[in-house]
């Protein structure tokens, strides 16, 4: 078992974190608080979190847009947030009167930025209503390369398989556990508990869990959600599904959630066994897959190329020898050059 990339050291702050948006919330309130003390490291580590994801920059700088604005409203008036907003609401621009040396800066900046989340509350900027607070995140990117499969133990206890070229964002705090798969495909054995749902979002889906096993792996234009133990929701576009052990969903992105279809659950892990099994895949799945697993690429050519239907089992050892089975079982043309390889229909053949 490795340790993971560790990019972010642990952080407290007194904010709400409910859901990932709020999460990020959490974490922009945070930094925007400290900004004036970081160090070298510290400023890299907040440069690394901006660019992970554009929702973080986004809400980043709308709470910075409401801090500069509540910093014009007179602290000395009021110690209230509430007070600030009707202050703020009153004058679109209000001179400081009071002189923050005089007062110690760190609890004048709290108190800015406090007031500033309350601002964006209040007036809608996030949509959300203030609940109970939540100290504590630990946050820390995986990633694996190709054909690397890695196994990692998150602070919950819960535990993750990457498989190969994959990425996954892990949020925890005392109040939620959230994880973005960025990309690739993952293996998540989940310790319960039920005060913390598990919640893992690849792109528009979220599954939500307490306590089981479950596979997520990306295909193109879809997302494919397997249970191998307990019980497991899969939301897309409003649309929410439940899977038991040994089902098997497709999120698509333009044709929403299929229906439920059963799986061997001794199968679902079946790529940590060196092994890829496929029932009535498209070629483009399985391919998308493969290219994981090597260091070159594939290429398949042709829409209905792309869409011919495969049930098959495959080692992971020799990629190019399952390229070359797979253009047998299809009747395909394959080419290859150096670590290229095309899949296309054959050439027709004039006769006279």
């Amino acid at each position: 078992m490795t340790k993971p990339n560790d990019v972010f050291s642990r952080i407290d702050t007194d904010l709400n974190t409910t859901s990932s948006k709020q999460l990020i919330e959490q974490q922009a309130a945070h930094w925007l608080l400290i900004q004036d003390e970081l160090d070298l490291d510290q400023k890299a580590q907040f440069e690394q979190w901006l660019i992970i994801d554009p929702e973080h920059e986004r809400i980043y700088r709308s709470l910075e847009e409401a801090l500069s604005l509540v910093e014009q409203v007179p602290v000395a008036q009021s110690s209230d947030p509430e007070v600030l907003v009707e202050q703020l609401n009153n004058s679109s621009k209000v001179t400081m009167s009071t002189d923050k040396s005089a007062v110690n800066h760190h609890v004048y900046r709290w108190f800015a930025v406090a007031a500033s989340v309350m601002l964006i509350c209040m007036l809608g900027w996030f949509g959300l209503e203030q609940q109970e607070v939540s100290p504590v995140i630990a946050q820390q990117i995986y990633q694996t390369e190709t054909a690397q499969v890695e196994t990692y133990q998150l602070v919950d206890g819960s535990v993750v398989t990457l498989g190969p070229d994959s990425k996954l964002l892990v949020s925890i705090s005392n109040q939620a556990r959230s994880l973005k798969l960025l990309s690739g495909e993952g293996y998540f054995d989940v310790v319960s508990d039920k005060a913390r749902p598990f919640v893992v979002s690849s792109e528009q889906v979220n599954i939500t869990v307490i306590g089981t096993e479950f596979n997520v792996r990306f295909n193109p234009s879809s997302i494919q959600v397997a249970v191998a133990e307990g019980q497991v929701e899969v939301e897309l576009q409003d649309k929410h599904a439940k899977l038991q052990a040994g089902e098997v969903i497709i999120a698509d992105h333009n044709r929403g959630l299929s229906q439920l279809t059963s799986i061997d659950p001794r199968l679902i892990d079946d790529w940590q066994q060196g092994q890829l099994i496929y029932h009535d895949a498209p070629l483009n799945h399985i391919v998308a897959q493969l290219n994981r697993y090597y260091v070159g690429q594939i290429i398949v050519v042709g829409d209905t190329v792309e869409q011919l239907r495969v049930t098959a089992s495959f080692s992971t050892q020799d990629i190019p020898s399952v390229i070359q089975d797979l253009a047998a079982m299809l009747s395909l043309q394959y080419t290859q050059s150096g670590d290229t390889w095309l899949l296309t229909k054959p050439a027709m053949v004039k006769t006279n």
